[in-house]
Protein backbone atom coordinates (compact mmCIF):
# COMPACT_ATOMS: atom_id res chain seq x y z
CA UNK A 1 0.00 0.00 0.00
CA UNK A 2 1.39 3.36 -1.01
CA UNK A 3 0.20 6.35 0.98
CA UNK A 4 -1.10 9.27 -1.05
CA UNK A 5 -0.62 11.70 1.83
CA UNK A 6 2.18 12.29 4.30
CA UNK A 7 0.59 11.23 7.54
CA UNK A 8 3.35 11.59 10.10
CA UNK A 9 3.17 15.42 10.33
CA UNK A 10 -0.61 15.17 10.75
CA UNK A 11 -0.26 12.53 13.46
CA UNK A 12 2.35 14.55 15.28
CA UNK A 13 0.03 17.56 15.13
CA UNK A 14 -2.70 15.55 16.85
CA UNK A 15 -0.25 14.13 19.38
CA UNK A 16 1.08 17.61 20.18
CA UNK A 17 -2.44 18.88 20.80
CA UNK A 18 -3.18 15.92 23.07
CA UNK A 19 0.06 16.49 24.94
CA UNK A 20 -0.89 20.14 25.46
CA UNK A 21 -4.21 19.04 26.99
CA UNK A 22 -2.42 16.47 29.12
CA UNK A 23 -0.03 19.06 30.54
CA UNK A 24 -2.87 21.48 31.30
CA UNK A 25 -4.82 18.78 33.13
CA UNK A 26 -1.91 17.90 35.42
CA UNK A 27 -0.78 19.52 38.63
CA UNK A 28 1.81 22.28 38.68
CA UNK A 29 4.90 22.69 40.82
CA UNK A 30 6.52 25.85 42.11
CA UNK A 31 9.80 26.06 43.96
CA UNK A 32 9.15 27.21 47.52
CA UNK A 33 12.51 28.96 47.57
CA UNK A 34 11.39 31.16 44.69
CA UNK A 35 7.91 32.05 45.88
CA UNK A 36 8.79 35.74 45.90
CA UNK A 37 10.91 35.68 42.76
CA UNK A 38 8.09 34.23 40.71
CA UNK A 39 9.02 30.68 39.74
CA UNK A 40 6.90 29.98 36.63
CA UNK A 41 6.27 26.39 37.71
CA UNK A 42 6.82 23.03 36.10
CA UNK A 43 4.27 23.46 33.31
CA UNK A 44 5.98 26.25 31.42
CA UNK A 45 8.54 24.19 29.50
CA UNK A 46 6.16 21.34 28.50
CA UNK A 47 3.46 23.81 27.43
CA UNK A 48 5.91 25.85 25.39
CA UNK A 49 7.23 22.72 23.69
CA UNK A 50 3.70 21.50 22.96
CA UNK A 51 2.78 24.83 21.37
CA UNK A 52 5.88 24.95 19.17
CA UNK A 53 5.47 21.29 18.18
CA UNK A 54 1.81 21.83 17.30
CA UNK A 55 2.51 24.96 15.25
CA UNK A 56 5.44 23.38 13.43
CA UNK A 57 3.76 20.11 12.55
CA UNK A 58 0.53 21.89 11.59
CA UNK A 59 2.49 24.08 9.17
CA UNK A 60 4.18 21.03 7.64
CA UNK A 61 0.86 19.20 7.39
CA UNK A 62 -0.86 22.05 5.57
CA UNK A 63 2.12 22.79 3.36
CA UNK A 64 2.56 19.20 2.19
CA UNK A 65 -1.14 18.40 1.80
CA UNK A 66 -1.78 17.16 -1.75
CA UNK A 67 -4.44 19.37 -3.36
CA UNK A 68 -7.67 17.60 -4.17
CA UNK A 69 -6.57 14.24 -2.80
CA UNK A 70 -8.38 12.39 -0.05
CA UNK A 71 -7.33 9.49 2.11
CA UNK A 72 -7.63 5.98 0.74
CA UNK A 73 -8.96 3.22 3.07
CA UNK A 74 -5.46 2.11 4.06
CA UNK A 75 -4.44 5.64 4.95
CA UNK A 76 -7.59 6.17 7.00
CA UNK A 77 -6.88 2.95 8.89
CA UNK A 78 -3.38 4.14 9.74
CA UNK A 79 -4.70 7.52 10.81
CA UNK A 80 -7.33 6.00 13.13
CA UNK A 81 -4.81 3.55 14.59
CA UNK A 82 -2.31 6.31 15.35
CA UNK A 83 -5.01 8.55 16.80
CA UNK A 84 -6.29 5.79 19.09
CA UNK A 85 -2.77 4.97 20.28
CA UNK A 86 -2.14 8.65 21.00
CA UNK A 87 -5.38 9.05 22.96
CA UNK A 88 -4.67 5.91 25.00
CA UNK A 89 -1.18 7.23 25.69
CA UNK A 90 -2.52 10.48 27.12
CA UNK A 91 -5.18 8.70 29.21
CA UNK A 92 -2.91 6.02 30.66
CA UNK A 93 0.48 7.68 31.08
CA UNK A 94 -0.15 8.79 34.67
CA UNK A 95 -1.08 5.26 35.70
CA UNK A 96 1.40 3.18 33.69
CA UNK A 97 4.26 5.65 33.46
CA UNK A 98 6.38 7.41 30.86
CA UNK A 99 8.99 4.68 30.32
CA UNK A 100 6.59 1.77 29.89
CA UNK A 101 3.91 3.51 27.86
CA UNK A 102 6.31 5.46 25.64
CA UNK A 103 8.06 2.19 24.80
CA UNK A 104 4.77 0.66 23.69
CA UNK A 105 3.62 3.71 21.71
CA UNK A 106 6.89 4.31 19.87
CA UNK A 107 7.43 0.65 19.08
CA UNK A 108 3.90 0.29 17.69
CA UNK A 109 4.22 3.39 15.51
CA UNK A 110 7.67 2.45 14.27
CA UNK A 111 6.60 -1.10 13.48
CA UNK A 112 3.42 -0.01 11.71
CA UNK A 113 5.10 2.59 9.52
CA UNK A 114 8.22 0.60 8.64
CA UNK A 115 6.28 -2.50 7.57
CA UNK A 116 3.53 -0.89 5.48
CA UNK A 117 4.50 -2.71 2.28
CA UNK A 118 5.64 -5.93 3.97
CA UNK A 119 4.02 -9.14 5.17
CA UNK A 120 3.66 -8.89 8.94
CA UNK A 121 4.07 -11.66 11.48
CA UNK A 122 1.83 -10.54 14.37
CA UNK A 123 3.27 -13.09 16.80
CA UNK A 124 6.74 -11.81 16.04
CA UNK A 125 5.53 -8.21 16.36
CA UNK A 126 4.02 -8.82 19.81
CA UNK A 127 7.13 -10.61 21.04
CA UNK A 128 9.23 -7.76 19.68
CA UNK A 129 7.10 -5.22 21.52
CA UNK A 130 7.32 -7.10 24.81
CA UNK A 131 11.05 -7.59 24.37
CA UNK A 132 11.59 -3.92 23.56
CA UNK A 133 9.61 -2.84 26.61
CA UNK A 134 11.50 -5.27 28.83
CA UNK A 135 14.95 -4.20 27.61
CA UNK A 136 14.03 -0.51 27.87
CA UNK A 137 12.83 -0.97 31.46
CA UNK A 138 15.98 -2.94 32.30
CA UNK A 139 18.20 -0.23 30.82
CA UNK A 140 16.25 2.43 32.73
CA UNK A 141 16.58 0.60 36.05
CA UNK A 142 20.31 0.10 35.55
CA UNK A 143 20.71 3.78 34.68
CA UNK A 144 18.78 4.86 37.77
CA UNK A 145 20.83 2.54 39.98
CA UNK A 146 24.10 3.92 38.60
CA UNK A 147 23.13 7.58 38.99
CA UNK A 148 21.69 7.09 42.48
CA UNK A 149 24.78 5.19 43.62
CA UNK A 150 27.14 7.83 42.24
CA UNK A 151 25.12 10.61 43.86
CA UNK A 152 25.18 8.80 47.20
CA UNK A 153 28.94 8.32 47.00
CA UNK A 154 29.33 11.99 46.14
CA UNK A 155 27.24 13.07 49.11
CA UNK A 156 29.21 11.01 51.63
CA UNK A 157 32.51 12.26 50.23
CA UNK A 158 33.74 9.06 48.59
CA UNK A 159 33.54 10.75 45.18
CA UNK A 160 34.04 14.43 44.30
CA UNK A 161 31.09 16.74 44.92
CA UNK A 162 30.49 17.19 41.19
CA UNK A 163 28.80 13.78 41.19
CA UNK A 164 25.92 15.32 43.15
CA UNK A 165 25.23 17.94 40.46
CA UNK A 166 22.12 17.18 38.42
CA UNK A 167 23.69 18.32 35.14
CA UNK A 168 26.69 16.06 35.65
CA UNK A 169 24.35 13.19 36.49
CA UNK A 170 22.46 13.86 33.26
CA UNK A 171 25.70 13.80 31.25
CA UNK A 172 26.58 10.43 32.78
CA UNK A 173 23.13 9.16 31.83
CA UNK A 174 23.56 10.33 28.23
CA UNK A 175 26.85 8.47 27.95
CA UNK A 176 25.20 5.39 29.42
CA UNK A 177 22.29 5.58 26.95
CA UNK A 178 24.70 5.87 24.02
CA UNK A 179 26.79 2.90 25.21
CA UNK A 180 23.78 0.72 26.01
CA UNK A 181 22.17 1.46 22.64
CA UNK A 182 25.43 0.73 20.82
CA UNK A 183 25.85 -2.56 22.68
CA UNK A 184 22.24 -3.58 21.98
CA UNK A 185 22.65 -2.75 18.30
CA UNK A 186 25.87 -4.71 17.96
CA UNK A 187 24.61 -7.79 19.78
CA UNK A 188 20.88 -8.40 20.08
CA UNK A 189 19.75 -6.46 17.00
CA UNK A 190 22.45 -8.01 14.85
CA UNK A 191 21.32 -11.48 15.90
CA UNK A 192 17.68 -10.65 15.23
CA UNK A 193 18.50 -9.40 11.73
CA UNK A 194 20.59 -12.49 11.04
CA UNK A 195 17.59 -14.58 12.07
CA UNK A 196 15.30 -12.79 9.62
CA UNK A 197 13.63 -10.54 12.20
CA UNK A 198 14.65 -7.14 10.90
CA UNK A 199 11.02 -5.98 11.19
CA UNK A 200 11.27 -5.94 14.98
CA UNK A 201 14.99 -5.23 15.35
CA UNK A 202 15.03 -1.71 13.91
CA UNK A 203 11.86 -0.42 15.65
CA UNK A 204 13.03 -1.96 18.91
CA UNK A 205 16.44 -0.31 18.85
CA UNK A 206 15.05 3.07 17.84
CA UNK A 207 12.42 2.87 20.59
CA UNK A 208 15.03 2.00 23.21
CA UNK A 209 17.29 4.90 22.29
CA UNK A 210 14.47 7.44 21.88
CA UNK A 211 12.67 6.70 25.15
CA UNK A 212 15.83 6.78 27.26
CA UNK A 213 17.13 9.89 25.51
CA UNK A 214 13.86 11.75 26.05
CA UNK A 215 13.82 10.70 29.69
CA UNK A 216 17.33 12.02 30.30
CA UNK A 217 16.72 15.30 28.48
CA UNK A 218 13.36 16.14 30.04
CA UNK A 219 13.70 14.56 33.47
CA UNK A 220 17.35 15.12 34.29
CA UNK A 221 18.29 18.22 32.30
CA UNK A 222 15.02 20.17 32.55
CA UNK A 223 13.45 18.54 35.64
CA UNK A 224 10.14 17.88 33.89
CA UNK A 225 7.86 15.73 36.03
CA UNK A 226 7.54 12.59 33.89
CA UNK A 227 5.01 10.16 35.35
CA UNK A 228 6.84 7.15 36.90
CA UNK A 229 3.66 5.06 37.03
CA UNK A 230 4.32 1.41 37.83
CA UNK A 231 8.07 2.05 38.11
CA UNK A 232 7.63 4.44 41.04
CA UNK A 233 10.20 3.02 43.45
Amino acid sequence: MKLNVKLMPAFMTVLSALYFIYVLSGGDTTLSADAVGGDPGGKVLPLAMAVFMFAGFLYITLKERPDGQGMDPGTKKLFITTLLLSVLYVLLIRHIGFILLSSVLLYCLEYIYTTIDQDRDMKQAVLGGLGTMGITVLAYLIMRTITKSLMHLGRIGTLPGIFTASTFQAMISLVYVALFTFAAGRTLCRRLKAGGMKQIADPGLLTLATVLFLYVVFKQFFSVNLAPGILDF
